[in-house]
């Protein structure tokens, strides 16, 4: 699997580094009310977006895990509290 992985990076990369050859024209991109960005190659604006994307979803998964971990532990006391009283009900009956 390890070589498999490595494969398929190796091919991601050149297809990144062919991409990057092929696209280096400057662009200009265009905003709302006239603004307009600098004059970058092509492939650093895809490099760029796909960076921003990547920290995005990083953040929310982040965040996602927070969230199931403070879940996780309220469910936890909640069966430490049902075994208290599962075991004081058996120490009654018996």
């Amino acid at each position: 699997m390890s070589l498999f992985k490595g494969v398929f990076c190796l091919l991601l990369l050149a297809a990144a580094i062919g991409f990057a050859i092929h696209n280096d024209q400057p662009v200009s991109l265009k905003y709302y009310f006239g603004w307009e960005s600098l004059p970058l190659p092509l492939f650093l604006w895809a490099f760029l977006t796909f960076l921003i994307g990547l920290i995005i979803s990083g953040v929310l998964a982040a965040l996602s895990k927070v969230g199931l971990r403070s879940r996780i532990r309220k469910q936890n006391k909640a069966i430490a509290e049902l075994e208290r009283k599962r075991i004081a009900a058996k120490g009654m009956s018996g």
